[in-house]
């Protein structure tokens, strides 16, 4: 009798834990749109081959103002409300070693290694998903109009998850206050997107980019250099791993030519059998070992990292 009680309690005990895990949330980010970063002069500029980059200057704005700073605020609160999970901008800037915070949020060499620094930045918070926010204010004597936008993507992708615009009018109320008041009354669709996108990913799959690369100098062709008696060639037989280790067999072929391919919205498993989230680059390391097992080839870990793309330089020596 003892061990049946004990059975039965040790299964809703494990019933009730694969329920939180199930129930979760997603985590989000707030962050202050491009659009408004530019608007109010926190964008650098730089060269880069010619076209010009933008580089956001997320510590400045909220030192030098405090007013994005507090409406980000009363949007997490919002989200809060709706039990959202969520990282704090801001307080993960001051976390930071003072001189990388500084070297992630201003970016003031404004080479390649600063350009890929806000997406060091995404990988030490981990969301699921970034809210991008953007409000213009225009004054009306005592009273303001405020139109503002929400934008939803997949902070491992950028894919779109969600969007939702409104206007308030003639306010005499705080801008954080206005923007909690006209969010919190116009936001459950856009909170439903964004929980059904993230269930999406619980039942199919975390979706990453994984991109190989041949070293300069490797003579490597990844379009006719062939591998053992099957005869596939280099990305046939990356393809071919992918399509088999993916979620559900999903995986879409990107860019291809002799010395790259790219492999798009692989999709991974969310969990690993201990239930923790599994890393883009962890489930990656299965593929480079698989290659490296067939061809004798060295591949290394190459540049640009982020949450959800992963780069690989092949023959590098």
């Amino acid at each position: 009798m003892k061990k049946i009680i004990f059975s039965i309690l040790a299964f809703t005990f494990i019933s009730l834990a694969s329920f939180a895990q199930q129930a979760a949330m997603p985590t989000i980010i707030v962050f202050p749109s491009d659009a408004w970063m530019n608007d109010h002069g926190y964008m650098r500029t730089f060269d880069n081959d010619g076209e010009t980059e933008y580089i956001p200057r997320y510590n400045d704005a909220f030192v030098q103002t405090h007013e994005m700073g507090t409406v980000i605020q009363a949007l997490q609160k919002v989200f809060e409300e709706r039990k959202f999970e969520h990282e704090d901008l801001q307080s993960l800037l001051k976390d930071m070693k003072r001189e990388r915070a500084e070297e992630l949020a201003n970016a003031a060499d404004g080479d390649a290694a600063e350009k890929g620094a806000m997406d060091e930045l995404m990988q030490q918070a981990r969301p699921d998903i970034r809210v991008d926010v953007f409000y213009a204010v225009q004054p009306v004597g005592p009273r303001k109009n405020i139109s503002f936008t929400l934008k939803a993507v997949d902070a491992y992708t950028s894919e779109q998850v969600a969007a939702t615009e409104g206007s308030i009018q003639m306010t005499m109320d705080p801008i954080d206050l206005a923007m909690r008041k006209a969010v919190a009354g116009n936001c459950d669709d856009f909170c439903q997107q964004m929980i059904d996108y993230f269930l999406d990913l619980r039942d199919n799959g975390r979706k990453i980019n994984v991109i190989f690369r041949a070293a300069k100098g490797s003579g490597i062709n990844f379009i006719k250099d062939e591998i053992g008696d099957d005869e596939d060639t280099y990305d046939e037989f990356l393809y071919g791993w992918m399509k088999k280790h993916a979620v559900n067999s999903a995986c879409k072929k990107g860019r291809k030519s002799a010395n790259m391919v790219e492999f798009k919205a692989v999709r991974i498993p969310f969990f690993d059998a201990e239930g923790e989230p599994i890393e883009a680059e962890d489930w990656a390391k299965g593929i480079r070992k698989a290659f490296k097992a067939e061809t004798g080839i060295k591949v290394a870990k190459g540049q640009g990292n982020t949450l959800g793309r992963v780069n690989f330089l092949v023959g590098q020596e």
